[in-house]
């Protein structure tokens, strides 16, 4: 602030002016001001100690998520072995066996019966598989022979060769298989002014 003499100073100064109170308070307003700042200038170091501190360092960028190593097995590892362990157990139990909660017991009890599931559908597929190749054989032999009887007198055109076939349920594949099993000879026949093609035995 201005020294209290210099004010002082000011103030008499302007009474002996004599003039009227809103203008000695305009001219107070305007000489003191300009005053008092140049008495105050802390304001304008302030404002350059604040732009010449350090800027905050920019935050790091996020850590790259960790990569979840398994180490001891975990709950739901412990409730499956001691659902293996314990079959007949109600879950309650297994779950104090394994010291787990009965929630994490009943998720690993689906799960192994999901497993169950799917295992047994493989293992249905498999003997399908299985099944259906050792048919094969069967199938290819019975039509070989349909062949040789339906041929025994001469060529056949293919076309009666594959309708008699089909009723004696023999499919279409399994029949070329045995053509070609039998090596018989595939020729064209004038049967009624079309050229068929006929299958015959060979020699």
């Amino acid at each position: 602030m201005l020294p209290a003499a210099d004010i002082a100073e000011i103030i008499s100064s302007l009474a002996s002016l004599k003039l009227e109170p809103a203008t000695t308070a305009a001219v107070l307003g305007a000489v003191l001001v300009p005053l008092l700042r140049s008495a105050h200038p802390q304001q304008p170091a302030q404002q350059r100690q604040r732009a010449e501190r350090p800027r905050a360092k920019p935050r790091k960028a996020a850590q790259q998520k960790r990569e979840y190593k398994r180490g001891a097995p975990d709950a739901r590892d412990r409730a499956h072995a001691a659902l293996k362990a314990n079959p007949g157990v109600s879950l309650t139990k297994v779950a104090a066996i394994a010291g787990v909660s009965r929630s994490t017991v009943c998720n690993a009890a689906r799960e192994l019966e999901a497993e169950a599931r799917r295992e047994a559908r493989r293992e249905a597929k498999r003997k399908s598989h299985e099944k259906s190749k050792a048919a094969q054989p069967e199938r290819r032999q019975r039509a070989q022979q349909f062949l040789r009887d339906a041929l025994a007198h001469g060529p056949k055109p293919v076309s009666d060769l594959e309708a008699s076939a089909e009723r004696a349920h023999i499919d279409v594949g399994t029949l070329q298989q045995a053509r070609s099993d039998l090596g018989l000879v595939i020729s064209r026949g004038n049967a009624g002014g079309v050229q068929a093609v006929q299958w015959s035995l060979p020699g």
